[in-house]
């Protein structure tokens, strides 16, 4: 595989969160991407200990059926640390395994392996976790066959900044389909020509519409890293922080509350923001702290966005 992710993969990840069927695409996609027998995206509900498949790809459906008795017996290394292991943004592979345990072979003298991966011809796998909370893990898996190597590291590190943009559209699709937990109808915001973001005090995107989405994939003046919306401009970064963190502590409606401010970009041109907070009816349906932000691409300069 190369050592970037493909904009058709990319864009199946955000298509995804609009229409569910897409993680079927998503997932054949990844299979090119990381060469691999499996591909598999599922949720455990930890309690009570079961499988709630999203899309399997290269695995029967007999398999499926046993997936819940194997996957969840004692000696499994994976569920047994599926408190430390199944988090965002930790990349999980065998060999990260038996480093981590300090117990080669840790994942082979289990029954999950001997009695589900085996017979299956599964020997290698790389995994992350999108989504932890309240007893339910999303995970993706892939698997390669005894005779393929082992996932490289350039494929870990590439797998771990596709994780990322699988966790932001995982949560996207969760907010979706539950309209009453936005702000306003998805499908306006979606249509609109201006990119929009719902984010919380911690500058996580909790919503993003089509256009906010492409200017994340380009970084076009904002990007993300390690789950936190900035300014992809470095003298910039210091100052979109405090623009937003002093826009959360105006009222909706206040005189300051949607100042407008000016994002510079890496070629030249600028992005114009404006944050306004979410309080009152809108707010009660959201986390405390949370912001509007809208940002657009001007063809002209304005001179009412100044970036001090």
């Amino acid at each position: 595989m190369t050592d970037s992710l493909s904009q058709e993969l990319l864009d199946a990840v955000y298509r995804s969160a609009l229409e569910p069927q897409a993680w079927d695409d998503v997932m054949q996609l990844i299979g090119r991407s990381f060469p691999s027998s499996a591909q598999t995206f599922y949720f455990l509900h930890l309690q009570p200990r079961r499988i709630q498949p999203v899309s399997l790809a290269g695995i029967e459906p007999k398999w499926v059926r046993n997936f819940n008795e194997l996957y969840f017996a004692p000696d499994n290394p994976w569920i047994r640390l599926t408190q430390r292991l199944h988090r965002p943004g930790v990349v999980r592979t065998t060999e990260r395994l038996e480093h981590f345990t300090k117990d080669p072979g840790v994942l082979y003298r289990s029954s999950y392996y001997n009695e589900w991966m085996r017979p299956q011809g599964l020997k290698h796998n790389i995994g992350n976790t999108l989504l932890a909370e309240a007893g339910l893990v999303a995970n993706i898996t892939l698997f390669r066959p005894p005779d393929m190597k082992t996932f490289s590291g350039a494929e870990v590190r590439c797998f771990e900044e596709l994780s990322t943009h699988m966790t932001r559209a995982l949560r996207m699709a969760i907010r979706l389909q539950r309209p009453q937990d936005c702000p306003a109808s998805a499908a306006l915001f979606d249509a609109m020509p201006q990119a929009i973001a719902v984010i919380d005090a911690q500058r996580r995107v909790l919503y993003a519409n089509a256009a906010m989405e492409s200017v994340l994939r380009r970084r076009a003046g904002l990007e993300m890293r390690q789950s936190e919306l900035c300014a992809t401009h470095a003298a910039a970064k210091p100052k979109f922080a405090a623009y937003l963190d002093s826009s959360l502590q105006h009222t909706s409606g206040s005189p300051s509350g949607g100042d407008a401010m000016r994002l510079p970009q890496n070629d030249g041109g600028h992005l114009n923001l404006s944050a306004i907070p979410v309080n009152g009816p809108m707010g009660r349906l959201l986390p405390n702290r949370t912001l509007l932000l809208m940002a657009s691409e001007p063809l002209v300069e304005d001179a009412l966005y100044q970036f001090r």
